[in-house]
């Protein structure tokens, strides 16, 4: 029999097209499984189970009578705090949002998702505004990771992680914008896809996102997952007037297609990290499994641009970040600065300082990072590191002065691809002797969110799936 706590959205839909499962039977079984095991977790923060099991019945309906209903059918979804899905408030993981309005309308990306199938059931918790790399606010507390939960998922999206992790969902959404898909799914066992820039439309949105620094992106068990959302939620819209044309592929076809010997490089530490001792190994075996399917790997120590001057550059981004978020709440700060939480409105503040200078030294050190990496891909087709330097931190954050001292800051590996624009994948990469998952990444050229997904789906093969025991006891 299936597992329907650790079935994948492949499987699940599968079993929904061939009649051997219900919809209205896997939304009750989705919503017992919140119910029984998000209590200690806290990854859901938003749910409306009569909503939902009526959206299953109806689904169920039209399934019997014939009718086409998409890919993922039937398929209970969760969406993250940060972005607008209708008859849920977009409470953007602080105090100053939780009692706002149901939004009217989903956004650009969950239109997709329903669209093709999916029932939104709920809504997953973030850090306020998505600003940190561990998951908790005022407004709903503390999100666990599944494998420990004295341990973070990460952040920002943090309860997409967990969520799907603990065997809640298959698969949920996601956003990255300094390795705010990639942390939490390295921290908790699942896959996680940043994609190319532009590659899945936001919007509507009131204002553009003008460091163009975030991806919309998918939570998933698996790396087939992780190609049937991109199947369903990439190409150009026009509320997103810098979103990328449909790639003319399907990515669950991509992953299936022999592809060339590729010239793969592996980097260790950027010049700015030192991973633990377990990280590395997860990258040796990792890229010995690419050797013995045939790829070129070699190693290579190219440092960041700016790395002598390390931890300078990720302070500035975090002030110019600081200042883009600073932006989409300006009116609210101003009159109403003490509904957000005091030290997240400090941050909000810090951003009002940002001066031109600053901001000229910004895009300088962004055009070094593009030339940067312009030229390891005329070297290698793909880059592999770790995620993260680390296993799972503290539930309530890391100690981000000691991080900087020990050279283990969460996101040395992952910020500098969402600057540049480049596709990047985190996937599981098996078990630290601590019990914790650990992770790799594989970065592509520009726009070929194919080649890494096709590459993961290897790792994969050979790593396995990771399941939390505690949960998959309870399943």
């Amino acid at each position: 029999m299936t597992d329907l706590s650790f079935a994948s959205a492949t499987e699940l839909t599968a079993l929904i097209f061939r009649r051997a499962l219900s919809p209205t039977e896997l939304m009750r079984h989705t919503l017992d499984r919140i119910e029984t095991d998000d209590t200690e977790v806290n990854s859901v923060v938003a749910l409306d189970p009569e909503r939902s099991l009526a959206e299953a019945t109806a689904l169920e309906q039209r399934i019997a009578h014939g009718e086409e209903t998409g890919p993922l059918s039937g398929l209970p979804i969760l969406v993250k705090d940060l972005e607008d899905a209708e008859g849920f408030p977009t409470s953007r993981g602080t105090r100053a949002y939780r009692d706002s309005p149901p939004a009217t309308r989903d956004s650009t990306h969950v239109a997709r998702l329903r669209a093709a199938g999916a029932l939104v059931i709920g809504k997953t918790n973030t850090p306020p505004l998505g600003a940190g790399v561990h998951t908790a606010n005022e407004a709903f507390g503390v999100t666990r990771n599944p494998w420990d939960l004295q341990r973070t998922p990460g952040g920002s999206s943090g309860g997409a992680a967990a969520a799907v992790a603990a065997g809640l969902v298959a698969l949920a959404t996601a956003g990255d914008g300094g390795g705010s898909t990639r942390i939490p799914a390295a921290l908790c066992g699942v896959v996680g896809l940043k994609p190319s820039r532009g590659r899945i439309p936001k919007g509507p949105s009131r204002m553009p996102n003008w460091p163009q620094h975030s991806c919309l992106s998918g939570m998933a068990r698996t790396v087939r997952d992780t190609a049937l959302h991109l199947d369903v939620a990439a190409g150009h819209h026009p509320a997103d007037p810098y979103s990328l044309p449909a790639p003319g592929i399907s990515y669950r076809e991509a992953i299936d297609t022999p592809g060339p010997t590729l010239r793969v490089g592996v980097f260790r530490t950027l010049g700015i990290s030192a991973p633990h001792p377990e990280m590395l190994n997860a990258l040796e075996r990792t890229a010995g499994v690419l050797r013995e399917v045939g790829h070129d790997v070699r190693d290579d120590e190219s440092a960041l641009p700016g790395a002598k001057d390390f931890p300078a550059p990720f302070q500035l981004r975090q002030h110019v970040l600081a200042y883009s978020r600073l932006l989409g709440v300006l009116d609210d700060l101003g009159t109403r600065r003490d509904d957000f939480e005091p030290w997240f409105a400090d941050i909000l503040d810090k951003g009002r300082t940002l001066s031109p200078n600053d901001s000229a030294d910004y895009w300088t050190h962004r055009g070094q990072l593009d030339r940067w990496t312009a030229a390891l891909f005329e070297q290698y087709d793909l880059l592999l590191t770790p995620t993260v330097p680390t296993t799972a931190w503290s539930a309530e954050g890391p100690d981000i002065t000691a991080a900087v001292r020990k050279r283990t800051l969460p996101i040395s590996f992952t910020s500098v691809f969402n600057d540049t624009g480049h596709p990047a994948v985190s996937v599981p990469a098996g078990l630290s002797p601590d019990g914790l998952p650990c992770a790799v990444q594989l970065i592509a050229p520009h726009h070929r969110d194919d080649l890494a997904l096709r590459a993961a789906q290897v790792i994969e093969t050979a790593h396995g799936t990771l399941r939390p025991p505690a949960f998959t006891r309870s399943g």
